[in-house]
């Protein structure tokens, strides 16, 4: 009997050897924006295939070069820990203030993390 030693750490390490954060992750993102914005907006009619063909070519031009993996690997992390703060805060406030100065307050600490 063999024992596999599969842990997450080792599954998303092999995942970041292999290229899924820095080109697959990243090309979904912009296929599925461009995709639902054609869709949406229904610049080129209704033809789901063509919206397609043309959000998957701009995905893959815009991994053409390192500069879109680059920008995500370092804006997602700090866009992860506003994200927390701004957990942290939604729940602070919820316990601290009534409702209508939670709006404001949130907006401002949100502006700020931003």
């Amino acid at each position: 009997m063999v024992a596999y030693s599969n842990t997450i750490t080792n599954v998303l390490n092999t995942w970041a050897d292999i290229g899924v954060f820095a080109y697959l992750l990243p090309f979904l993102l912009i296929f599925a924006l461009v995709f639902g914005i054609l869709s949406r907006t229904k610049m080129l009619g209704e033809n789901k295939g063509v919206n397609a063909v043309l959000a998957g070519a701009v995905g893959l031009m815009a991994l053409q070069f390192d500069w879109v993996s680059n920008f995500f690997a370092t804006v997602f992390p700090y866009a992860g820990i506003g994200l927390a703060v701004l957990l942290i805060a939604f729940i602070l406030m919820g316990a601290i203030f009534d409702e209508p100065a939670n709006k404001w307050i949130l907006f401002g600490v949100g502006t700020l993390i931003f």
